[in-house]
This record gives C-alpha cells, structure tokens and sequence, in this order.
C-alpha cells in the first residue's frame, strides 16, 4: 500500500484549492489533515474569513481522509451533505481542519475540526459517497 507522501503528491489536482491556497499537510488511514493561510482576499463585509471558506477547507480535509488505500483512478469521491457549525471567527493566520472518517463503506460519515491559531473555529460533519468511475 502506498505510503502517506503518495497520497500528498498524487491527490487529484483541485484548481479552486490553488485559488484558496489549500495544502494536504497529512495523511492518514481515515484521517486527513489540511491547512491554508487566510487572507483579506478571503474576508467578509466584517474582516472575517468568509463561512464559505471554512466549508472549502472541511469538505476537501473529508475527501481527503477517505483516499487512503482507494485506487484514485477508479475511484470517485463525492459530498453528499455537510454541515457546520462556526464557534469563533477567523481573522488571519493559519487555518488548519483535520478530518476523521467516522467508518469505512461506500457511504462514509467524516467528522472534521477547524482551528485557527490552534483555537477550534468550527465543527462540520460531511458524508460522502465513494463511487466507481466505470460504473456509476
């Protein structure tokens, strides 16, 4: 089985990450850590990093939690639902989620933690279908 800079180095390239300046700092079975730098660019009417960005950087850290030990050529990962609850508001700095898939099957629940500056900003949880590519 591949090891874990595998996983970092042949995720699927996602150009709105690129856009964001999202990066896959850590994989593991079930579990995916990723992280960003927030920007004015990325703000509200307020200074806060918009809610939407923080949906971004959770549902990517749950697709990525569930890529390990997947043939990603075969393979297709798609959100069903998500949701999320904003806890503090994010003003600059490092954004970090760190994702844990909650089971393993074709439909799999992913619980995933937001931190800023290691202080937890929002709690999402997603669930996502993991599809064959030749059949569905």
């Amino acid at each position: 089985m591949p090891d874990e800079d595998f996983y970092i180095k042949n995720f699927p390239r996602v150009p709105f990450w690129e856009h964001l300046g999202i990066k896959i700092a850590e994989v593991k079975p079930g579990y995916a850590r990723l992280v960003m730098d927030t920007h004015e660019n990325l703000t509200n009417p307020y200074g806060y990093t918009h809610g939407g960005v923080l949906s971004t950087l959770a549902d990517s850290a749950a697709a990525v939690a569930l890529v390990h030990g997947l043939d990603l050529e075969d393979k297709r990962l798609m959100t069903v639902e998500l949701k999320i609850n904003y806890l503090n508001p994010v003003s600059g700095g490092v954004i970090e989620a760190r994702a844990k898939a909650l089971r393993e099957g074709r439909i799999v629940p992913v619980d995933i933690d937001i931190y800023n500056e290691n202080v937890l900003v929002a709690k999402s949880i997603a669930t996502y279908i993991i599809l064959d590519a030749k059949k569905d």
